[in-house]
C-alpha cells in the first residue's frame, strides 16, 4: 500500500468528520437569547437568564412588618366613620394574602408585637379602641423602625408625621417645635443616610380621612375635631432592588388610592440600555450596530442612506418596571425628556407598549414583551459621518410634600390637607438620598452614515 498517497485522503476524511460534528453541535447547539444556556436545556428561551436553566432571577419578597403609630395625636384616625380604618385594614389583609406575609406591631416610645393575624386586626381596629400612648417623637420612631427593618424584610409605617419635640420641651418653650424644626430634620437624615448606606429605598404615600377626635397643634393645645379631613401617611421601606416590586403590588390593591407619592434611593435602577426592533416604525436604510453576543443593549444603527427627501426612522423598546411608578408615567417623561443631538436633527416620541402589536421575529417580539415603553426616533438631518443622540429623564422629586405642609396648625379646622413641619421630614429624607444633577433614562445612540 502507497502510505504517502493514502495520507491526503485521510486528513480530509478526519476534516470531514470534524466539520460534520461541528455541524451537529451548531445546530444542536442553538442559543436563541445568547445567554450561554442551548435551547435545549434553556427553560426560558426568548429571555436571558442565569444558569443553570436560564431563567431570569425572580425577586422573592420577605416579611412585611407594618408598625401602626399609636400616639395620643392618632386617636382621631380610629374613631367613628374614619376612611383611614378601612384604608389600613384593607392594606394589611391585602398584603398578607396577595404580596407576603404579614405581621402587625404597634410602635411609639416603643414596638409593641401585635398577637393576632391581619384579619382578627381589622375587626379590632373596626371595633375596638386601640390604646393610645402619649406623645412620642416622630423621629425616634423612624429610627426605631429603621432599625428593625432586616435586609430581607419590608416594613411600612403608619403615621400623621407630625415632627415635634416631646411634651416637657414645649412647656419649657411654647415656640420650641418653629424654632429648632432644623434639628429635628437632621435625626431624621441620621436616620436614612443610615437606611441609604444599608441599600435600602423609602417610597412615601400620602392619604386624608375624617378625623374624630383630639387635635394637638404645635403648642400642644387640645382641638377637638367632629370629622375634619386630615392627612396622613404610609412610609415603606426596603431593599431598592425590592421597594419598586413591592410597590407595584400596593398600587395593584384596590382601595390602596394615595393622594401623592415620593419615593427615595431608587437611582440604583437608572435605565441604560435599549433595544432596536427593525419590524417598528422602520423608515429609510440602515443596519443595527452590531453590539456582541454579550451586550445587554444596542448601540445604535450603521449604513445610514441619508436622503434630503426621506426621514429615517425606528423604534427603541426600554424596560422602566423598576422605576419609581411616577417616573414611568407618560406626563413625567414627555415633561422631563431631554434630547441632545449631535451631526443630526431628530424628533423623539415616547408612548407606553401597546398590547396589540404584532412581531413576526420571535427575538423581537420577546424584547418589546419585556419593556414597558416605546421609543420612536425620527432622523429629520445628519450632517456628520458619526452622529449621536442621547436621551435622558432627569430625577426630579415632585415638590407636593411643600403645600401639604405648615408651620402653624392653630387653625387646624381650616388648615385642610397641611401636616406641620412635613416640609423638614421630607427634607431630611431628601438630603439623605441627595441624587442632585442624576438621571433616570441614560440612552445613548450612534446614528453612522
Amino acid at each position: 500500500m502507497n502510505r504517502k498517497r493514502s495520507q491526503p485522503w485521510t486528513v480530509i476524511s478526519v476534516l470531514l468528520i470534524l466539520i460534520s460534528i461541528s455541524l451537529l453541535v451548531r445546530c444542536d447547539g442553538k442559543d436563541s437569547d445568547k445567554d450561554g444556556i442551548i435551547d435545549k436545556r434553556d427553560k426560558c428561551v426568548d429571555v436571558k437568564g442565569p444558569k443553570p436553566n436560564g431563567c431570569p432571577i425572580i425577586t422573592k419578597l420577605g416579611t412585611v412588618h407594618l408598625y401602626l403609630e399609636i400616639s395620643a395625636s392618632m386617636g382621631g384616625y380610629l374613631n367613628g366613620a374614619a376612611d383611614f380604618k378601612q384604608v389600613i385594614s384593607d392594606l394589611a389583609v391585602k398584603v398578607d394574602k396577595e404580596i407576603s406575609p404579614l405581621k402587625i406591631h404597634f410602635i411609639s416610645d416603643s414596638i409593641t408585637d401585635y398577637q393576632f393575624d391581619a384579619a382578627k386586626f381589622t375587626s379590632d381596629i373596626a371595633t375596638t379602641k386601640v390604646t393610645l400612648a402619649r406623645s412620642s417623637e416622630l423621629h425616634n420612631i423612624f429610627d426605631q423602625v429603621a432599625k428593625a427593618t432586616k435586609a430581607g424584610e419590608i416594613s411600612i409605617l403608619v403615621s400623621d408625621c407630625i415632627l415635634s419635640f416631646p411634651n416637657k420641651e414645649v412647656k419649657k418653650n411654647s415656640q420650641v417645635n418653629i424654632e429648632s424644626s432644623g434639628t429635628l430634620k437632621n435625626h431624621i437624615y441620621s436616620t436614612f443616610i443610615d437606611l441609604k448606606n444599608r441599600g435600602q429605598a423609602a417610597s412615601l404615600y400620602a392619604f386624608s380621612s375624617a378625623f374624630f377626635g383630639t387635635y394637638y397643634d404645635y403648642q400642644n393645645v387640645k382641638k377637638t375635631l367632629p370629622g375634619t379631613q386630615r392627612p396622613f401617611y404610609v412610609w415603606v421601606i426596603a431593599k431598592n432592588n425590592v421597594l419598586p416590586i413591592f410597590d407595584d403590588k400596593l398600587n395593584q390593591i384596590p382601595n390602596f388610592k394615595p393622594e401623592q407619592e415620593l419615593h427615595f434611593g431608587l437611582l440604583d435602577k437608572k435605565v441604560k440600555s435599549y433595544r432596536i426592533l427593525t419590524e417598528l416604525n422602520k423608515k429609510g436604510h440602515f443596519k443595527l450596530i452590531k453590539a456582541g453576543k454579550a451586550a445587554v443593549s444596542d448601540i445604535g444603527i450603521e449604513n445610514v442612506e441619508s436622503k434630503s427627501d426621506q426621514d429615517i426612522a425606528f423604534s427603541a423598546v426600554i424596560d422602566l418596571h423598576e422605576l419609581p411608578s411616577y417616573a414611568r408615567k407618560l406626563s413625567y417623561l414627555k415633561e422631563n425628556l431631554k434630547v441632545e443631538a449631535k451631526g443630526c436633527s431628530a424628533v423623539v416620541k415616547i408612548m407606553e407598549r401597546s398590547p396589540t402589536v404584532h412581531l413576526k421575529s420571535k427575538r423581537q417580539r420577546a424584547y418589546y414583551e419585556e419593556a414597558s415603553h416605546e421609543v420612536i426616533i425620527t432622523i429629520k438631518q445628519l450632517r456628520l459621518e458619526n452622529a449621536t443622540l442621547n436621551l435622558s429623564v432627569p430625577l426630579k422629586y415632585d415638590s407636593w410634600y411643600k403645600d401639604w405642609s405648615t408651620m402653624d396648625d392653630k387653625d387646624v379646622k381650616n388648615l385642610g390637607k397641611k401636616t406641620f413641619s412635613l416640609v423638614h421630614l421630607v427634607d431630611g429624607v431628601m438630603e439623605a438620598y441627595n441624587n442632585k444633577g442624576e438621571d433616570f433614562i441614560d440612552l445613548k445612540f450612534q446614528i453612522n452614515q
